[in-house]
């Protein structure tokens, strides 16, 4: 690729520039052009580059002294990053082995004026001289570097104009919709750059299953476990390679079905600019880097609806967008998570108008929610705002929703049977699809083997190994269909159509069945409710709600929550004066919570019913009273207490204690406590025997002292 021929270079400046301290340094030729492209195509740039070996001896170094520079032919002259010889170059000048260096132009050094100056600076520290086809320079001289200064800016401005030209062309034909690109999974690029849906039925069915399970479950999570659950894989042409356009099939991952949810190519939409280049983050000679996060649809700079067939409407694809966005997003419903509380997601606070969280707590092994709006704790340190149980919210919400099915009942179990039936007959189809596909590879991989002479064992082994591992692979199949068939639900019979009937009728037992799930729940509750708005007072139980449903009504409820004190329930005084005079009326501890439950009265906590121990607490905290007579036994006649039978028979109540011991009174137990029954025959032989007793006590002579 060398030439004879040499350069014109002004030989009139050669003495004047070049010294002997240049002529016995290295001569060196840097050599670049800036694709590999142009190093294939543009073979006279780079016979002439090769050429300035003459012209270095020409000006008197000796071919021995001449150092040439080509591992960066097929790099881009932007940056230093990756151009191994620019950056030798600049290593040889600092070592002061450099006296001269040439090129055709400045542009071939460097097209950007950080690395232009950066050499400039070290060849006029070292005195190293630079020529080109228009003359020789030494940067140490002012006019000299001024001029190699106007020629790196004119080579960085150079660079620029042509970016900006085929960039510019580039949008025209994007906002056209006429610039190329790769197609993803479901669609097909023609040789006339024509794209239409993928020729394959089981690679579409597998596009649309993945867009009506997104549309049913809301979550890519949720599509990926159905995909795996069926056993599918995602097919994908290849887009190079010799077998360009071979059909692919690979194992669905979460990257694969959130791209396929983003590209708004399946709603039919040809779209340019959907990620734009932040210069911060790319790094040198790699231009696919710096790339970043998908920007907003008013920001793509060019859209063109109904260009391509399509799988979804474009209002889909953007409730589809607006649903992923609001499982990003911490404040706003979200997708359906795990847990028992109902609304997560849904619940705001009505003081501040911000998004609360659940937050779980175990008591005695099980696990309540709450729901906290700690907002303002978390940003400006104060107090929280609202903690609240989840029970009874959910409670009081289930119950309005549940309400407000009852008269969609039979339309929803119509809907329910149809759904059902749909997803069977999609779950058939596909199967269907899969055994086809792999009897064809078994039938392919049969004619291929018939094909070939018998003789030809080195082929025919070879296509017996595939016949036998493509009927493997289809027996394979075939079993696990035949395995699904037995788990997958057969065909709704009567009984089932009216058991669907039943349970639409009877919406609570349905709801509170335990094959629904929370999840179950909260889906039901996110399609009938906006979301729910709470206002309480921290120092009173009750507690406003006001449901904001789907279709924007309104529903207005008060409802006490559980708390912490007495005094915050409001009835404070009503209960202790309850207590008392039961107390008063001889009750005992147990006794009076027995009636306070009996009567409606509900703990400050609302977790457990009034108890013996609670209600001593409550009497020795807010105040005791003395008991009255004790009241006697309940539901059981001529029932005597131990103590009121002892006053009866004007006897000791740890004599009447003794009786019991030996056997002389017959008890049995009402309400956790002995008691007597004694009717009129029994109370005669019991002061029979106490007034033996006394007698007996009479006769026995007294211990003397």
């Amino acid at each position: 690729m060398k030439t004879s021929a040499a350069p014109n270079v002004r030989i009139e400046e050669r003495p004047t520039k070049i010294g002997g301290r240049h002529l016995e340094r290295l001569a060196v030729v840097y050599i670049r052009q800036s694709s590999l492209h142009q190093v294939q195509h543009h073979q006279e740039s780079t016979r002439l580059q090769y050429s300035l070996e003459t012209m270095a001896r020409e000006l008197g170094w000796e071919s021995g002294r001449i150092l040439v520079l080509d591992e960066d032919l097929g790099t881009s002259g932007a940056s230093a990053a990756g151009r191994q010889d620019f950056q030798r170059l600049l290593a040889e000048v600092a070592l002061d082995h450099v006296g001269i260096i040439l090129g055709v132009e400045m542009s071939r050094l460097a097209r950007s004026n950080k690395d232009w100056h950066q050499l400039l600076e070290l060849c006029a520290r070292f005195g190293t001289l630079i020529a080109d086809l228009d003359g020789l320079y030494d940067p140490s001289l002012y006019n000299d570097r001024l001029l190699l200064g106007l020629k790196g800016t004119m080579s960085e401005a150079e660079l620029h104009i042509l970016r900006q030209r085929l960039l510019q062309g580039k949008r025209q034909k994007a906002r056209r919709g006429e610039l190329s690109k790769p197609v993803p999974s479901g669609y097909l690029l023609q040789a006339s750059g024509e794209v239409v849906l993928d020729p394959d039925e089981s690679v579409q069915a597998v596009v649309r299953f993945v867009f009506e399970q997104f549309d049913r479950l809301g979550t890519a999570h949720g599509v990926l476990r159905s995909l795996v659950e069926q056993g599918l894989q995602i097919g994908v042409r290849r887009r190079s390679g010799g077998d360009r356009g071979a059909l692919e099939w690979h194992r669905p991952h979460r990257g694969m079905v959130i791209n396929m949810l983003r590209n708004p190519i399946y709603a039919g939409a040809y779209v340019y600019g959907r990620r734009q280049t932040d210069p911060r983050r790319q790094q040198p000679g790699r231009p696919a880097t710096g790339r970043t996060p998908l920007v907003e649809p008013e920001d793509w700079q060019a859209c063109v609806r109904d260009r391509f067939p399509a799988y979804i409407t474009w209002e889909q694809f953007e409730r589809n967008q607006a649903r992923l966005k609001a499982n990003r997003k911490s404040n706003s419903t979200g997708a359906v998570r795990s847990g028992s509380a109902l609304l997560q997601g849904l619940i705001r606070c009505g003081r501040c108008n911000l998004g609360m969280f659940v937050r779980y707590a175990k008591y005695k092994g099980r696990i309540y929610p709450h729901y906290v709006c700690g907002q303002e704790a978390a940003h400006h340190g104060s107090r929280l705002c609202i903690n609240i149980s989840g029970s009874c919210i959910d409670q009081a919400v289930t119950a309005l929703a549940i309400a407000a099915l009852a008269p969609a009942a039979l339309e929803i179990s119509l809907r329910v049977r149809a759904d059902l039936e749909q997803q069977r007959a999609q779950q058939e189809a596909l199967w269907q699809q899969r055994l086809e596909r792999a009897r064809y590879e078994a039938e392919r991989a049969a004619r291929q083997f018939k094909s070939v002479e018998p003789e030809n064992r080195l082929v025919a082994r070879t296509l017996e190994r595939a016949w036998e591992d493509a009927l493997r692979a289809e027996r394979d199949l075939r079993e696990s269909y035949e395995r699904h068939s037995k788990q997958m639900p057969q065909a709704l019979t009567p009984d089932d159509v009216a058991a669907i009937r039943a349970l639409a009728t009877d919406l609570p037992a349905l709801w509170n069945a335990p094959t629904t799930t929370p999840a179950d729940r909260r889906t039901v509750l996110r399609l009938l409710i906006d979301h729910v708005d709470i206002s309480a007072n921290r120092e009173s139980s009750w507690t406003d709600l006001v449901v904001h449903w789907a279709g924007g009504r309104l529903t207005h409820q008060r409802l006490r929550r559980p708390v912490h004190k007495l005094v915050q329930t409001g009835d404070k005084d009503a209960l202790m004066a309850t207590i008392h005079d039961l107390r008063r009326k001889g009750f005992t501890a147990g006794r009076i919570a027995e009636q306070l439950n009996a009567d409606g009265w509900i703990t400050p906590t609302q977790h457990n019913h009034f108890n013996e121990r609670l209600v001593r607490m409550l009497l020795h905290r807010y105040g005791n009273v003395p008991r009255g007579p004790k009241p006697p036994p309940r539901d059981a006649e001529n029932a005597w207490w131990l103590a009121d039978l002892a006053r009866e028979l004007k006897m000791p109540v740890v004599t009447m204690y003794g009786w019991v011991n030996r056997g002389l009174v017959q008890t049995r137990w009402i309400d956790g406590q002995r008691a007597v029954i004694a009717d009129k025959a029994e109370l005669r032989r019991l002061r029979q025997l106490r007034r033996k007793n006394l007698m007996h006590q009479a006769r026995k002579p007294s211990k003397k002292t």
